[in-house]
C-alpha cells in the first residue's frame, strides 16, 4: 500500500456522510462530528488544504487547559506574558471588546456574585471609601514617576503607552496611585505608579500575594526597586504637611 492508498484508507475509516453531511470522528472522544470550523480547529489557517485537527475542539480545549495548569504551567505563563508585552494594544483591545460585547454576562456574574458574597461587597466598599482621595500632591505624584522611570513598578508599561478604548477612541491615560497595602496610609510611603491591568489584578492582595515568581511581570530588581522606595527613598520626596490655619506668623 503506497502512501496516497494508506491517506485514503485512513479517510474512510474516519470519515462518513450523515445526513448528506460529511462527519469526521474524534480521536479521542471517538464522537462523529460535522467536519467543520465549528466542531475542528483547522491544521493551519493559512492552508486550508491540510484540513482539520484530528482531535475535536472540546478535546483540545480540554488538553491545552490541562497542559497549561498541571503539565508545563511555567512555560505557558512565560508565551502568555511574551505575547501580552509584544500584543499589547491588541491583548488590551481584545479584553475592551469582549467586555462591549458581554456586557449582559457581566451584569448576571456582578448580580450574582454579589448576592452570594454580601460580605465582600462590604469590605470592597469600605476599602473604597477609605482610599477615595490620595494626599499626594502634584510634585510628589511626578516625583514618584520618575522614580520608576514613568512605568507601571509592576510589568513595565511604559506611561505613554498606558491606553484605554473610550466611546471607540484610544486614549493614552495616566498610571494608577497604587496603594501597595490596602489598608495603609494615602500618602507618598504607600504609592507607587500601576497600569490599569496590573493594579487590578492586584486587588486587596498584599504586594508579595500578587508581586512574587509567580507573577507574569515578576522581575526581582522591579521587586527590590519597589522595596527600596517603600522602606527608604519616599522619604526624599515626601513634602511636608502644611501647617493649619489662614495665617503661619513667626512669633517674636
Amino acid at each position: 500500500m503506497n502512501r496516497e492508498e494508506r491517506k485514503q484508507w485512513y479517510f474512510e475509516q474516519t470519515h462518513k456522510i450523515i445526513d448528506g453531511i460529511i462527519h469526521k470522528q474524534c480521536t479521542k472522544c471517538e464522537e462523529w462530528l460535522p467536519e467543520t470550523v465549528e466542531y475542528f480547529y483547522m491544521r493551519n489557517k493559512s492552508k486550508p488544504e491540510r484540513g482539520f485537527n484530528s482531535e475535536c475542539k472540546e478535546c483540545t480545549k480540554v488538553d491545552t487547559k490541562r497542559w497549561q495548569q498541571e503539565i508545563n504551567p511555567s512555560k505557558y505563563k512565560e508565551i502568555k506574558r511574551i505575547y501580552k508585552e509584544n500584543n499589547f494594544e491588541k491583548y488590551n483591545n481584545g479584553i475592551s471588546n469582549w467586555r462591549k460585547n458581554n456586557k449582559e454576562y457581566i451584569s448576571l456574574y456582578n448580580k450574582e456574585y454579589q448576592n452570594k458574597h454580601p460580605d465582600k461587597i462590604k469590605e470592597y466598599n469600605a476599602y473604597r471609601q477609605m482610599h477615595k482621595k490620595h494626599i499626594i500632591n502634584k510634585q510628589e505624584w511626578q516625583a514618584c514617576k520618575d522614580y520608576f522611570n514613568n512605568e507601571c513598578a509592576y510589568c513595565g508599561l511604559l506611561a505613554e503607552n498606558h491606553t484605554r478604548t473610550y466611546k471607540g477612541e484610544l486614549q493614552v491615560i495616566d498610571l494608577h496611585k497604587e496603594h501597595v497595602d490596602h489598608n495603609g496610609l494615602n500618602d507618598l510611603s504607600n504609592c507607587i505608579p500601576s497600569c490599569q491591568s496590573c493594579n487590578s489584578t492586584k486587588n486587596r492582595k498584599s504586594l508579595d500575594e500578587f508581586y512574587n515568581p509567580n507573577n507574569l511581570n515578576f522581575i526581582q530588581e522591579r521587586y527590590d526597586r519597589i522595596m527600596k522606595w517603600l522602606t527608604e527613598d519616599y522619604k526624599l520626596y515626601i513634602e511636608p504637611p502644611k501647617p493649619k490655619g489662614k495665617y503661619n506668623r513667626k512669633v517674636k
